[in-house]
């Protein structure tokens, strides 16, 4: 059994799943899109006209994906997709991803226990992908009016260099804010170095718990590659046997703070 799987920007759920898939004595293949959508694509149509068993991707953009999920549906090739969502998930045969709507609620309830109502709050998106989508809204939901939103959610395209510079306009054009919520870690790893505040992001990703062990950064709504791989690679052999699976399997987030990173450790993704 080939399981290629392209990932996004988090190598760590490439492990986890390159682990469990040779633990069974099957092999893995993995591509990097380096964060490129366009690129992403051209890696699964190359990928398709390999001897490959089923597909695993974690889509850079939920839309644009489509051309490569027809493709491989035309080849007979089943498609897991793993941490992100995609838009049309008639060419897919589930979804697994975290539970990214709780992610960003669990980090909005915290953020309203350390700041007082009516604190600004400025959120850094990444409006092309779905599962940022939803922690936005999760976060939104949970904050409700308590905060005072300001910076139109900027596109902070999931990256630390492209985020930088959006932390430090918001900070210069609102002098009062006092926290931010960005849709992942890179981009909260960004607001860490232009500025200490209440900082949240989502991912769990090793350096955003070092920094919270360090008091720089408050929180993440965190992930499990561990949990994520072990149930997308059971997912494609489920198929791949002719079983059926669900369309949507949801995995399980969670926050990570000062109160509970040591317990989670700073070095690796739970």
């Amino acid at each position: 059994v080939v399981l290629p799987m392209l990932f996004m920007t988090k190598p760590g759920f490439a492990q986890k799943i390159r682990e469990y898939v040779e633990s069974k004595g099957d092999q893995l293949i993995t591509v990097d899109a380096q964060n490129d959508p366009s690129k992403q694509i051209e890696l699964c149509e190359d990928l398709l006209m390999q001897d490959i068993d089923a597909l695993l991707v974690g889509p850079l953009d939920s839309a644009s994906i489509k051309s490569a999920l027809v493709s491989a549906q035309a080849k007979n090739v089943p498609v897991i997709v793993v941490d992100s969502l995609v838009m049309d998930t008639e060419y897919v045969e589930t979804t697994v991803a975290s539970d990214n709507y709780k992610a960003g609620f669990v980090c909005g309830e915290d953020m309203k226990k350390i700041l007082p109502e009516g604190s600004e709050v400025a959120i850094i998106a990444i409006p092309t992908a779905e599962n940022c989508v939803k922690r936005v809204d999760g976060f939104k939901a949970a904050v409700g009016d308590y905060f005072k939103l300001v910076g139109n959610e900027p596109d902070g395209k999931g990256d630390t260099g492209t985020a930088l510079p959006l932390a430090e306009d918001l900070l210069q054009g609102n002098p009062k804010l006092a926290g931010f919520f960005c849709a992942n870690d890179p981009m909260a790893i960004a607001c860490v170095q232009a500025v200490e505040a209440a900082i949240y992001g989502v991912d769990g990703a090793p350096e955003a718990k070092a920094a919270i062990a360090a008091g720089k950064m408050t929180g993440t709504g965190a992930q499990s590659p561990t949990n994520i791989g072990r149930q997308s690679v059971d997912a494609a052999y489920t198929v791949l046997s002719g079983g059926t699976v669900d369309k949507d399997i949801a995995v399980e987030t969670f926050l990570i703070n000062a109160d509970n990173v040591e317990k989670y450790g700073t070095d690796a993704w739970q």
